[in-house]
């Protein structure tokens, strides 16, 4: 995806390129449709700028290329959930039926898993491995199950971590308390919802980091994201599938847990001391009890 391709070159790119850089990924994304020469009058360099950018960072053969497959990536990234759902091609379970899910599966899982960037992946473990930062982690209809995951597993291994549910007090009351030591984690995809994405920009002002995970097409939360977790969400079904943003949580999560070392392996220890014993304490009898009595009761 362009905007992707964009965001992991920033690093290397010259100041000149850096501002046509800048208009592509915070302006309209049709801001690419304009010719090379509105282009670069938006981003103040000379036209051959930008060709060197379309080219040598992006890697197209000319302009047009590079317009055409603009087009195709805006065009796929408006594209409705019923869209979708009528362009897919349903079957009923028949042989060979879990075998084919498993595969398209597979394949988003290792794509999305091996595509990451190395440097963004450093970057967000970086923020979740420091245990000065508050980590608050947020989703939309159904991604927030996946930022649900991500805190269960952080907060095993370290302190600070909070579940923003997708509720408007609640985000407000989020909101309020975010500030400078505070990351969020931002689970937005097609079709992108308003409040996370206000969330996230309201976080941003308030001086917190953002760690985006998305899909390929990228969230307008790109445009402020400290780091960049972008996901397949092609599946066997004519919903986006979630299986690949689980891998890429689980990716990053086993690289801070990583990172953390000893402190992860003791913060898990004493959470876990926690709760094995209530997990053992509820479902087993006192020695001697009746059965069917209440733990810690002698029958009567």
């Amino acid at each position: 995806m362009i905007a992707e391709r964009i965001h992991h070159r920033l690093g290397g790119l010259s100041a000149a390129e850096r501002r046509v850089a800048r208009v592509l990924l915070s302006g309209a994304p049709t801001a690419g449709l304009e010719s090379s020469a509105k282009l670069a009058d938006h981003a103040g360099v000379s036209g051959a700028t930008v060709s060197r950018f379309v080219t040598r960072v992006l890697g197209f053969r000319n302009y047009a290329d590079f317009q055409h497959a603009l087009r195709n990536e805006i065009k796929a990234r408006v594209v409705s959930p019923v869209e979708a759902y009528r362009s897919h091609r349903l079957e009923p379970a028949s042989a060979g039926f879990a075998d084919r899910s498993a595969v398209a599966l597979g394949e988003s899982v290792m794509a999305s898993v091996q595509g990451l960037d190395a440097t963004e992946l450093g970057r967000a473990t970086t923020l979740l491995a420091d245990a000065h930062h508050y980590v608050v982690a947020l989703g939309g209809s159904f991604s927030h199950l996946v930022a649900g995951y991500l805190v269960a597993i952080l907060r095993e291994i370290r302190p600070g971590v909070r579940l923003v549910p997708p509720m408007a007090p609640e985000r407000a009351a989020a909101l309020a308390d975010i500030g400078k030591r505070d990351v969020v984690c931002a689970f937005d995809f097609r079709r992108y919802e308003r409040d996370t994405q206000e969330f996230a920009a309201a976080a941003k002002d308030a001086g917190a980091r953002i760690i985006l995970f998305t899909d390929p097409w990228l969230s307008p939360i790109a445009d402020i994201a400290d780091a960049l977790l972008p996901a397949q969400v092609v599946g066997p079904s004519p919903f986006p599938s979630l299986a690949p943003t689980v891998a890429v949580a689980e990716t990053l999560s086993t690289a801070v847990a990583g990172a953390l070392g000893d402190s992860a392996r003791a913060h898990f220890e004493r959470f876990g001391g926690f709760a094995d014993h209530w997990i053992r304490f509820w479902p087993q009898a006192e020695p001697g009890a009746a059965s069917g009595s209440v733990p810690g009761e002698s029958a009567s």
